[in-house]
């Protein structure tokens, strides 16, 4: 009987960022990414600025 082969994923390398941050991919309705979109440049920041600001003040309320 043959051993099963463990599937290995190829590892892409990504771009290196001075600041350290790294990429995640997160699937969200596009009627929220419309409005993620237009809450930023409100606030005259980019997308994933308005995200990332975001995601670390909830999580800093969650743990409060």
């Amino acid at each position: 009987m043959k051993a099963a082969k463990k599937k290995t994923r190829k590892k892409t390398k990504e771009p290196t960022r001075t600041d350290g941050r790294k990429a995640m991919l997160v699937y969200m309705l596009p009627e929220l990414i419309e409005d993620v979109k237009d809450a930023a440049e409100l606030g005259h920041e980019k997308a994933w600025q308005f995200v990332e600001r975001a995601v670390k003040k909830a999580l800093k309320r969650k743990t409060a």
